[in-house]
Order: C-alpha cells, then structure tokens, then sequence
C-alpha cells in the first residue's frame, strides 16, 4: 500500500483527542498562544483526527480554553469562508501566524464546474432557496430547508450566468479535518465515550512503554498539560489503558504538543 494517497481517506475508525485549554498557560502572550494553538492544530489534520475535544483541568483558565478552541476552530475552517464565519474579535489579533492546514476542502478550484465539491456559507434562505457564499466562485442557491450561517458541502448540479446552481452533499470518505468541543468534566466525557464503544487511552510518564498503538476500534486519546498530568487529578481506572510513548525521555517535562506528535504517530 502506498504510503501516500491524495485526497487522504477517512481512518476506518474514529478517533477524538482530548486536551486541556492548560496547554496555553505557560504562554505569555496572546501571539505566543495563537503560535501554539495553529501548532496543535496542524498536528491534529496531519494524523487526520476526528475531533478535539478541549476540556479544563485544574490549571485551565475560563480564557484560555475559549481561545485555544476558538483558534482550532478558525484555523479548520476553509479560507475562502473565513470572513463569514469570524466576526472581528480579539482572540484573531494574530490569526495571521497560524499556519495553513491546506486540507482537500481548503484549496477549492479556480473555476467550478459541475459536479465540482466546494464548502459553502449559507446566507439566507427564503422558502424553497438559499444563497450560499463560495468565496472567490461568488454566490450559488441551494434548495431551502438549510440552516442560515451554517458550512455546508455541496456540488454543482449547473453553471448559470447568475450563480450556481447547487445540491447538497458530502466528501464522503475524503478527511477534511476535525470537529471541535468543549468540555469542563473531562470524566463524564470519558464515560460517556467509553458507553459509545470508544477505547480511552491516557498518555502519562507512569505509563505503560508502547512501540505502536493499534487502531482496532473508536479510540479517544486524553493527554495532561504543562503543569498538572492527568494522573494527577483523575483516576488510573477511568480509562481502558494508560501509555508512555516517549520511554527514555532525554528532558525532564515533554510537552503536550510534542506529546501529540510521538503518539498519534504510533497509531497503526
């Protein structure tokens, strides 16, 4: 199998990442925040995760897990939409420094044609029609029944001199990025998954050395922050397994992003 397919496949099986809003904490400045969360960010579309679930520890401020799910959220969103779904806010100073993520459903055509698939905002909608803002492409009209100031996938059904004629629809198995949550009980979180046939595995130093994580179900993969672990405030036996994925660490603390990197790697 090639180890490379482009656009990239949906993984067979779920997978949700939990992570503190702490993550921001040791971060000085809003720029230095917005750096780190367009880090995660990019981490969590090339392992190709499901959904971020950002939650509060006892070191998460009510400030810092708005802007690190507010910031995921900006940076998921395909570019040519951006400006219709973000209104001016302040936690956007910086946006400028998060990097591209350059998914499938970011890099629309130059020119649509039918049966072209492109992410749209719509608009309005009056009776049996909306208007659905595609960026550059200009505007096309869907049927009615759509929600106003909802992203919704659709493909071209016809090119008119007025706009596109549109349809809804889907990438079907294409990844096109995650979804974003936020939770303050990170314990109902992962009980309620583990109810929803999720395997949850924690990431700890007093973990169990792995080589390789095998993906063999729905998986939700939990992680601490830079001042509390999670064995620190949760319980060992909230979770199916609890891994170390950096043995033999050669610095004292590794960080949570890094963390993310050495453990989503080792998903087979």
């Amino acid at each position: 199998m090639s180890c490379r397919r482009w656009p990239p496949p949906r993984r067979q099986f779920k997978l949700y990442v939990a992570i503190p809003g702490s993550i921001l904490a040791t971060e000085p400045t809003l720029l230095l925040k917005t750096l780190k969360s367009g880090i995660v960010a990019r981490i969590m579309a090339i392992y190709r995760v499901d959904a971020v679930i950002v939650f509060r520890d006892p070191a998460t401020s009510r400030r810092d897990l708005r802007l690190l799910a507010y910031l995921l959220k900006y940076a998921v969103t395909p570019p040519h939409l951006k400006k219709k779904v973000f209104t001016l806010s302040s936690m956007l100073k910086y946006a400028g420094v998060i990097p591209p993520l350059n998914l499938v459903n970011h890099e629309p055509p130059a020119r649509l044609g039918v049966g072209d698939l492109i992410d749209g905002y719509v608009e309005t909608c009056k009776r049996d029609r909306c208007q659905v803002y595609l960026g550059k492409a200009g505007y096309g009209y869907a049927p009615g029944g759509l929600k106003a100031g909802s992203v919704k996938t659709f493909r071209v059904s016809r090119v008119m001199e007025g706009g596109l004629e549109l349809e809804p629809s889907s990438w079907g198995n294409v990844y096109t990025g995650y979804r974003v949550y936020i939770r303050s009980d990170l314990r109902g979180l992962v009980e309620n998954l583990r109810r929803s046939n999720f395997k949850a595995t924690a990431t700890s130093v007093r973990g169990k050395c792995r080589d390789k994580i095998t993906m063999d179900s729905n998986l939700l993969l939990v992680f601490g922050g830079p001042r509390l672990g999670l064995l620190e405030y949760t319980d060992e036996s909230l979770y199916d397994e609890v891994v170390n994925t950096v043995p033999l660490q050669g610095v004292r603390t590794v960080r949570t992003e890094e963390a993310l990197h050495a453990t989503l790697a080792k998903l087979t």
